[in-house]
């Protein structure tokens, strides 16, 4: 099963730009703004930035800088992580064959159905 991920770029405050994979977005409506969750494809770093949409499909980036939003924030992307763990089992996605569960033999991520057997709920 192959994922069609969405891609955006982002510079740092150094001016380098990184190639980010799109998670999810999400609206808070407590302070009404939509995000926009991604991982950094060169540092597998999660983050999320506040969206501003600005007309056909265009949209600006601004950072999160209120502690109580961020708090908000991480809990939705906990929620989320642990749905993915449920979902995708020993998440061959990312995996090198060797899902580290402590078996005599690796997984079969070409042929994984994502639910690994060696994993506990």
């Amino acid at each position: 099963m192959a994922e069609n991920k969405e891609y955006m770029t982002i510079k740092d405050d150094k001016g380098v730009e990184h190639k980010c994979a799109i998670l999810f977005t999400y609206y808070l409506k407590e302070y009404d703004h939509h995000y926009v969750v991604f991982q950094v494809e060169d540092t597998n770093e999660l983050s999320a930035m506040i969206y501003v949409e600005q007309g056909d499909n265009e949209g600006t980036l601004h950072p999160i800088e209120n502690d109580k939003e961020w708090d908000e924030l991480e809990k939705v992307v906990a929620d989320f992580l642990d749905e993915q763990e449920h979902h995708h089992g020993c998440n061959c996605d990312h995996c090198d064959g060797d899902c580290d569960c402590d078996h005599d033999h690796d997984c079969d991520c070409d042929n994984c159905d994502h639910d690994c057997d060696c994993h506990h709920e």
